[in-house]
């Protein structure tokens, strides 16, 4: 009888699995417990370390996948993070967040995949209350999978917390190329 009460427990429980592509069918209405998993691995080709140089700043970006848990009605997601290093000419740092936890509000997370195949990831760079902040858009080069396109649509919402000038973007804002290390 134990037994037939714990199966019966745990197909109350049963995931729904949700391949990633498919996503964009359910309108954000997922069942309990849902998985979006990226089945046919199509966050792979993103997954590396990616550098390149643009207006005399050297970018290093560091991209993983990993599974977010969602404390709202057990919900899982495949996601992409980001962490980058930036550097001058002169080799000083303008920007690293290659040593900060998983959880900081200062690593790139993925959002969706676009219509165009880009893939769209929110970004708040150090300085977000004036301004830094926005989505960061990449792009797998067709013809070369170990390049990829890189760019930052600023959002630039300035909050009451911003107590100096707007901030100077960090990100290219227009495109640059990233060649896999």
């Amino acid at each position: 009888m134990t037994v037939i009460v714990l199966a019966s427990a745990l197909s109350c429980r049963a995931q729904s699995v949700i391949p990633l592509e498919g996503f964009k069918d359910y309108d954000q209405e997922l069942p309990d417990n849902a998985y979006v998993k990226d089945l046919n691995n199509i966050r792979d080709k993103f997954v590396g370390t990616w550098s390149g140089t643009h207006d005399n700043k050297n970018y290093v970006f560091e991209i993983e996948k990993y599974t977010r848990n969602s404390e709202n009605r057990g919900l899982k997601f495949d996601n992409l993070r980001m962490r980058y290093k930036i550097t001058d000419a002169s080799g000083n740092v303008i920007a690293n967040t290659l040593d900060l936890p998983d959880d900081s509000p200062y690593i790139i997370r993925s959002s969706y995949i676009a219509e165009t195949g880009s893939y769209v990831l929110d970004y708040q760079g150090f300085n977000a209350a004036c301004g830094q902040n926005g989505s960061v858009f990449i792009a797998i080069n067709p013809n070369d999978p170990d390049k990829m396109g890189l760019g930052l649509a600023v959002q630039g919402e300035v909050y009451s917390e911003c107590d100096g000038p707007d901030a100077t973007q960090v990100l290219p804002t227009s495109a640059m190329n990233l060649v896999r290390q």
